[in-house]
């Protein structure tokens, strides 16, 4: 493998992870990456650099462009003289952490990387070489008339929605959602909370996993809904002139069809929500989030979460997001804000971490994406550790 060119940062105070993290995102900085690229190297870059200041309280990050054959990737390399790592194993379980955080980062890192190396010992410190090989940006759909249908999109990609041109027709996507929650044994109540809420043609939907278990893990998580609820209706209110349904200057043709609606307002919507959660769930023990922002008429979803909540495409070849290292109340992290389109037939999964990522993966495997919602839930829930609370938040679209 040839190295063709690398930036070194030092890791000293939060200022530099963000530095070094952002610089995967300039455009003239790394040439050729796409979207997902960066955001996942964006990523696996702010995770390492919070371990470092972590348990290694300083060290360096180096960014290199390499090649091995036709193939080219980025290979992120960090290295601090800290302590070690005690237990590797453990420490790329979903939520094993020993910093008192919700243990996401390594896992994170893993799930990004297409190749992970990780030397650790009490005299030699951490160093962690994560490889991504690039992904090629998804090709322009074709003009109309060249082919009969679109070529699917690579395995490594997310799935690519039609795109609306502009101007053009839009049928929006028509949702169905089923929800499950259960307390850990043998609490009575959830400290699990799951948000579903519409304005026009904007879902927000929402898993809350409060810290502990029981009542005050409860009234957190519904504090933490309460808020986001009304913060979603205020940007809503006031969205082009006050109109959330996407409606626009744009005529309705009938059919639920309709102009195209324009861009979705979710990143900086999402972003502005999470913070709206953290200063609720400030003053207690807190609270990890996963918040998805659906637009129907768009059809596509934007996410972001903080701690230990997932959300997946259920289907073999679909997407994951990924949520932040951190914890509402506590410690916020800058959001990563995912896209993601959505298509026909298309089901989501968010989940609390009562359901391991590992289980809901087994099931995208042998489980018929077809199965109707109900069923889907109650197998999902019998997968589920008893000893957590669990929630479960199932969509599935359909024209």
């Amino acid at each position: 493998m040839e190295q063709l060119a690398s930036r070194r940062y030092r890791i000293n105070r939060r200022s530099d992870v963000q530095m070094a993290a952002v610089s995967v995102q300039r455009p003239d900085y790394y040439p050729g990456l796409s979207a997902l690229d960066r955001t996942a190297l964006g990523t696996v870059i702010a995770e390492l650099g919070t371990n470092i200041l972590k348990y290694g309280v300083e060290g360096s990050i180096r960014i290199s462009q390499v090649q091995d054959g036709a193939r080219q990737g980025i290979l992120v390399e960090a290295s601090d003289a800290g302590p070690g790592i005690p237990d590797l194993d453990r420490a790329l379980e979903e939520h094993f952490s020993t910093g008192n955080s919700l243990g996401l980062g390594l896992p994170a890192v893993q799930r990004m990387s297409d190749e992970l190396g990780i030397t650790t010992g009490p005299d030699t410190g951490t160093q962690v070489r994560a490889l991504r090989w690039i992904r090629p940006e998804p090709q322009a759909a074709p003009p109309a008339g060249s082919r009969g249908r679109h070529e699917p999109a690579p395995p490594s990609q997310p799935p690519q929605a039609d795109a609306a041109p502009a101007g053009g027709i839009v049928r929006p996507l028509q949702l169905t959602i089923e929800q499950r929650i259960r307390p850990c044994y043998p609490e009575r109540v959830s400290g699990d909370q799951l948000l579903v809420s519409q304005q026009g043609c904007l879902w927000l939907l929402g898993v809350v996993d409060g810290c502990g278990h029981g009542p005050e893990a409860h009234a957190v998580a519904c504090a933490v809904v309460e808020a986001l609820q009304e913060r979603f209706r205020q940007l809503a209110a006031g969205r082009v002139g006050g109109r959330s349904d996407g409606s626009g200057s744009g005529s309705g043709t009938g059919d639920g069809e309709m102009a195209n609606p324009g861009p979705c307002p979710a990143e900086g919507w999402l972003e502005e929500l999470l913070r709206t959660a953290h200063q609720r769930a400030c003053g207690s023990r807190g609270a990890a989030i996963g918040l998805a922002l659906v637009d129907s008429h768009r059809r596509e979803l934007w996410f972001s979460g903080i701690g230990n909540t997932r959300i997946l495409e259920f289907r073999s070849r679909g997407w994951t997001g990924v949520s932040r290292d951190g914890q509402l109340g506590d410690r916020f992290p800058t959001p990563i804000v995912q896209r993601f389109p959505l298509e026909d037939g298309d089901t989501v999964v968010q989940c609390s971490d009562g359901l391991r990522e590992s289980q809901v993966r087994q099931l995208r495997q042998s489980s018929d994406p077809a199965l109707p919602l109900p069923a889907l839930a109650d197998l999902l829930m019998r997968q589920a550790l008893r000893t957590d609370d669990v929630s479960v938040l199932l969509l599935r679209c359909h024209t």
